[in-house]
């Protein structure tokens, strides 16, 4: 696989992730960077930046996204971060961010989904905190639709959708909980020993397996209907990320697990060598291949000319194209810095890249090998 990088832009802090799109109705996609800071960074796609704007001063931004909420046709601009405040914007033809709502939070927002939860055609915000609450939110203005409350902080959510949706979260209680999407009564509960850092889904061959797993190092394997524990994988380290796909069937998951060891400073950076690995599974939950030794900040399967392909990137720098099938390293460029967010914008054919010192870097893919 061969990749040209094309251009890098530097800021003075780092760069925490980054979205794609056209949030100005000009016709063009951008660049929405955020930052540890609370700077948002908003670049052209040739990497000129076009507009900075300070939202949390010297807070991070965790989570952006991009989404028609109010269905005129254009992106609203939607944060949140470590200040527990959840903002909406629109950006005019300057670039200029104008506030239409925000809703606070009691601590750090871990994550943001969109969809049509209560099935009435208009998507709800769907918002989950380190305050131990999760909410529905309606889009136009904020205001409450339904919440729980957990037992401590959470820390990841889905929605599943068959014949009803039910919206999963996990908690730093221990905790799965599934709640109806239209008023939030409890339908699932499982509890664990220790913190659970994801929740997902895999449609095996015997039906939907929920998949979890978290600070015991361990992948737990959960009959969706009755509830009951039917395998777990050992891991070395944290059990840290799942990616179910491929959509819409959702028949095979990659999870990887999470070391610490550079928060270490005994150990020189260069030095340090990672017991974290990745797996994939089949919807026989048979593991179909290991990558061992890397630390993976961020996942993306990405879909090229029919072919499956997962995009990485590493704790120290690696940036990676991993066949789907087999494993194999397509392509490993060693950068300085920890890749925080990658994207891939499939119709010019270019990779973007976020890193801890400040850099987004961007590359021309070429060619294709096997």
């Amino acid at each position: 696989m061969k990749f040209k990088e094309i251009w890098n832009f530097k800021y003075n802090k780092p760069i925490l992730g980054f979205e794609l799109g056209d949030i100005n109705y000009d016709g063009e996609i951008e660049i929405i960077a955020y930052t540890k800071t609370g700077t948002l960074l908003i670049l052209a796609l040739n990497g000129k930046l076009m507009h900075r704007e300070i939202i949390s001063n010297n807070i991070p931004i965790w989570h952006i996204k991009l989404h028609d909420i109010d269905n005129d046709g254009n992106n609203e601009v939607i944060l949140g971060g470590m200040d527990g405040i959840l903002r909406v914007f629109k950006c005019n033809s300057n670039h200029d961010l104008v506030l239409l709502w925000k809703h606070k939070f009691n601590a750090s927002i871990s994550g943001i989904l969109i969809d049509d939860i209560d099935n009435n055609d208009i998507s709800e915000l769907i918002v989950y905190s380190l305050d131990k609450t999760i909410r529905v939110l309606n889009s136009s203005d904020g205001n409450l639709i339904w919440g729980q409350v957990f037992e401590d902080g959470i820390g990841d959510a889905i929605i599943y959708t068959d014949d009803k949706k039910i919206l999963f979260a996990c908690g730093n209680d221990g905790t799965i909980r599934g709640f109806n999407s239209i008023d939030g009564n409890l339908l699932w509960f499982k509890r664990f020993s220790n913190k659970i850092r994801f929740v997902s889904y895999l449609n095996s061959i015997k039906g939907c397996i929920m998949l979890c797993g978290g600070d015991d190092k361990k992948l737990h394997f959960i009959d969706k209907n009755t509830k009951k524990e039917i395998n777990t994988y050992e891991f070395k380290d944290y059990v840290w990320k799942c990616i179910s796909y491929p959509f819409p069937i959702f028949n095979k998951a990659l999870v990887s697990s999470y070391s610490f060891t550079h928060f270490n400073q005994s150990i020189p950076f260069e030095k340090i060598d990672y017991t974290s690995n990745l797996i994939c599974l089949n919807d026989s939950i048979d593991i179909l291949w290991e990558l061992k030794g890397y630390n993976f900040e961020v996942l993306k399967v990405i879909v090229i000319n029919d072919k499956i392909l997962i995009f990485a990137g590493t704790t120290k720098g690696n940036l990676m194209v991993i066949e789907e099938k087999t494993g194999k390293i397509l392509f490993n460029k060693k950068k300085k810095s920890c890749i925080n967010m990658i994207q891939f914008l499939i119709e010019k054919k270019v990779l973007f890249c976020c890193h801890d010192d400040g850099t987004i870097s961007a590359y021309k893919l070429e060619e294709i090998l096997t």
